[in-house]
């Protein structure tokens, strides 16, 4: 059985060898296909509103408003991201149809193309590139943005090709190789804005297997030029460049923690080790026991101390403090082994390796708006080529055809269970909406709702309508729908709600990748973990009735509609009894204690026709005027009261 075994493995070997994209082909249909009927979820909602647009306007594809933060505003200040996906998916829309499984099914051949080029590179800068590529398709960053819409992998993909005709032009100094890579470098920055990041490694590149300046800078201008095209293309169209807001929105709403630069950087470390599992997985193999040994002990240890000392998770308990001590050990084990490898090799492609991280992390862990997983996909390649350089170094001769399996197996088995809670949680949000939209139909029901992401897409769908917290007003008799796990909510007074009903939908019940009540973050924001085991309670929706006109508009935006709903000088649109609550809610937010709005509430009182109450309540603005010293105040609430005694309403003119 053993010999039997053996020679299966060289005959598996053997034709992996001899067709390796054939077989990253099959690999890719086999482990993303049970994936292809994921809903839409996170930010894919974002990407197909914009494909939905180009089908309508295809020169204007951000030319519309969302309301994604709580607030209506234009898609070109939301959408940090540039455009191309979208319009990659509008045409598979235009030909295909808006199917999630059509969809999902147009970017199996993106993520080939990522492992193609990933393959082609591991050729050019180790002896074992088949074996790199399954490292890096088995990390769970690669495997869970694979099943999304997003423009993490096309941009990964586009980014790898351009190092790819990069070393080619190096080595042939062919015009079309640089002209190539130069544009294929500026595509990756219009697929996602942090290619920026990784443009200074063409040039170093360049320096280091060249030895000096030439010609070949100028092809540097090719990106250059299609960079600023797009951006003062997106200037004229929306008032601003793109990108340059994007790095202004990074820069004004940076992620930070409590505990600074040591508990952020030990946060983004542990992102490292989860989102490229397989490294601290090999690790046996890479060093020598006494290595392991002694400085894998102090690692841990370092690890153990920096998370428990520094209460990293502590709000978690135990079992996730754990995990971050081993992701941390594991994210502080990469670096090292690109420190180890450029000691000992001295070479361009370590060199190249080593930056390539170093680089990379300091964007992910300090630089971008967030610690996301998704920040850490760009150095999967080097951290699965820097892996197999070790390898070798360890155990230059041809290994055993199974050498290699059980940590390949391991890190395929996580990457896989982390995929699959991703699906069910993203799957739970389209139930939610769909189940939601079943019970209080739109025909019978005006039904609001919070949260966003891939549940707003559906719910919208059904027509049901986001709350925007300066817009909307809720009236008495009508519902919202609050998730207990997502963004950007407000929950309601106690006084202005009844709950109608609660609706649970089952998700991973032990492994969360997005849930503020377990630390897990993978798309960022709200995690100090990519991906956590442990208890995960199910997605909540609490459906709340509202019995009195409520807002979630600040208290002087809430005057200024109560005033105009009770002193317009169009009849049709004053309204009585909505401006009074409305008046009323501000002056409760603000504990009855700012003329201004008192005053309107009497206004509001006096439009419907209640003059004691009225007369009233003016009487009480123009008391808090005079104990306030606010003049000009008190002489205009004094001369509505007059109105207010004559029975007569204030209306402007």
């Amino acid at each position: 059985m053993k010999q039997f075994a053996t020679n299966l493995g060289r005959r598996i070997q053997t034709a992996a060898e001899k067709h390796p994209l054939a077989v990253l082909a099959v690999f890719i249909l086999a482990v993303l296909g049970p994936f292809l009927n994921k809903a839409i979820h996170i930010d894919d909602t974002l990407f197909v509103w914009t494909a939905e647009q180009i089908l309508k306007h295809p020169g204007n594809f951000y030319g519309f408003n969302v309301n994604w933060y709580g607030t209506t505003d234009p898609m070109a200040a939301i959408n940090c991201n540039p455009p191309s996906v979208s319009y990659y998916l509008a045409g598979v829309m235009l030909l295909c149809g808006k199917n999630e499984m059509v969809l999902h099914s147009a970017m199996l051949p993106v993520t080939f193309a990522a492992a193609a080029g990933l393959f082609n590179l591991a050729k050019l800068w180790c002896d074992r590139p088949l074996l790199a590529t399954l490292i890096a398709m088995l990390t769970p960053v690669f495997l869970v943005s694979a099943t999304t819409l997003m423009c993490d992998v096309p941009a990964l993909a586009v980014w790898i090709w351009t190092v790819v005709f990069w070393e080619r032009a190096l080595k042939s100094g062919a015009a079309a190789g640089y002209l190539s890579a130069g544009l294929l470098a500026g595509l990756a920055v219009l697929t996602k804005y942090s290619a920026l990041t990784l443009l200074p490694l063409l040039p170093v590149l360049a320096l280091l297997r060249l030895k000096k300046m030439g010609w070949w800078l100028l092809w540097l201008a090719v990106p250059v030029v299609v960079i600023e095209l797009y951006e003062s293309g997106t200037a004229r169209l929306y008032g601003h460049g793109l990108i340059s807001a994007a790095a202004d929105y990074a820069a004004k709403t940076r992620y930070t923690v409590t505990g600074g630069w040591l508990k952020k950087n030990a946060v983004g470390l542990a992102y490292l080790g989860g989102c490229l599992l397989p490294a601290g997985l090999f690790a046996h193999r890479l060093w020598s026991r006494r290595e392991l040994f002694l400085g894998g002990g102090l690692v841990l240890a370092a690890a153990a101390v920096i998370t428990f000392a520094g209460g990293i998770g502590h709000e978690f308990g135990l079992g996730f403090q754990l995990q971050m001590t081993w992701l941390l050990a594991a994210g502080i084990h990469l670096p090292l082994l690109a420190l180890a490898e450029l000691r000992l090799r001295r070479d361009t492609v370590s060199l190249m390796l080593a930056l390539w991280l170093g680089g990379g992390f300091f964007f992910a862990a300090t630089l971008n708006w967030t610690v996301s997983a998704r920040s850490f996909l760009p150095l999967v390649p080097a951290g699965a080529i820097l892996v197999v350089r070790g390898l070798s170094r360890k155990q230059p001769a041809a290994p055993k055809p199974c050498a290699y399996f059980r940590p390949l197996a391991v890190s395929a088995a996580i990457s896989l269970l982390v995929a699959a809670a991703d699906f069910f949680l993203a799957n739970a949000g389209r139930a939610a909406a769909q189940q939601l939209a079943g019970a209080y139909p739109s025909a019978t029901n005006k039904l609001w709702f919070q949260g966003h992401g891939g549940y707003q897409y559906y719910q919208e769908k059904s027509g049901a309508r986001a709350v925007d917290f300066f817009r909307s007003t809720l009236a008495p008799g009508e519902l919202m729908v609050l998730p207990a796990n997502s963004s950007n909510r407000k929950r309601p007074e106690a006084s202005e709600v009844e709950r109608a009903a609660v609706f649970e939908f089952p998700t991973c019940s032990w492994l969360s990748t997005v849930h503020a009540g377990t630390g897990a973050g993978f798309y960022g924001a709200s995690g100090l973990l990519p991906f956590v085991f442990g208890p995960v309670p199910p997605e909540e929706y609490f459906v709340y009735r509202f019995v009195r006109t409520t807002s979630f508009i600040p208290p002087d935006q809430l005057n200024n509609l109560a005033w105009q709903l009770a002193t317009s000088p169009q009849a049709n649109i004053r309204n009585g009894a909505r401006a009074i609550d409305l008046a009323r809610h501000a002056c409760e937010l603000t504990d009855w204690q700012q003329t201004i709005l008192i005053g309107t509430l009497g206004a509001a009182y006096a439009e419907a026709g209640q003059f004691d109450d009225a007369i009233a309540t003016a009487q009480k603005a123009c008391d808090l005027a005079a104990k306030n010293g606010e003049t000009s105040l008190l002489q205009n609430n004094l001369k509505l009261l007059n109105l207010y005694q004559h029975h007569q309403a204030y209306h402007e003119k």
